[in-house]
């Protein structure tokens, strides 16, 4: 069994990952960012970096679940989904003119191939924020290379919608502060796992 959180940047999936976790005894596997090597540059220029920072969170994504998640006795969580991948930021690329028609046709080539062999998430949890919600948890967090606009966050939260409406797969959305309204989050997890 495994669960995947959803959700824009500084939609607070980490923390909720974390929740379910010292609740329910889960595994959590985190996004991996500070390892793909593309990330801080892809902030600094996004044309020039987008197709090798995507491919790079992909094979992450992949060799997570193929190695972890699949592996392990232990239900696990997953705060961003190989599906959020392509659903959400690589569309954004492809939609924002920052990642060529060549580029979307290899990656999601690749993207194909692995999904195939994924067994489908039990669970998909979506935290829909705000763009002057995500602003703030993003400030608050300080991570120097995250230089988001909201326009940017704006596009990704429309792509969101998008791929939560055609998610036709076990799914609940939260837009409440997860740490303001835990104790119904949580009930509402354990009631459909």
């Amino acid at each position: 069994m495994y669960l995947v959180i959803a959700g824009n940047i500084g939609a607070g999936k980490t923390s909720l990952a974390q929740m379910i976790s010292r609740e329910f005894g889960f595994s959590v596997y985190f996004e991996a960012f500070g390892e793909n090597p593309f990330l801080p540059s892809y902030y600094q220029d996004m044309r020039r970096w987008a197709f090798a920072t995507q491919i790079s969170f992909l094979a992450l994504r992949y060799e997570q679940i193929l190695n972890h998640v699949l592996m392990s006795n232990i239900p696990a969580i997953l705060d961003r989904s190989i599906y959020e991948d392509r659903e959400i930021f690589a569309k954004a690329l492809v939609r924002d003119g920052l990642m060529s028609p060549d580029e979307w046709n290899t990656y999601d080539k690749l993207y194909q191939l692995m999904v195939r062999r994924l067994p489908n998430p039990n669970l998909l949890v979506y935290l829909r924020r705000d763009v002057p919600t995500l602003l703030a948890n993003i400030r608050k967090r300080n991570r120097s290379i995250e230089n988001i606009s909201g326009d940017y966050l704006e596009g990704l939260n429309r792509q969101y919608e998008e791929f939560y409406g055609g998610w036709h797969f076990p799914k609940v959305v939260f837009e409440e502060d997860i740490f303001d309204h835990a104790a119904d989050v949580l009930q509402l997890i354990k009631s459909v796992i």
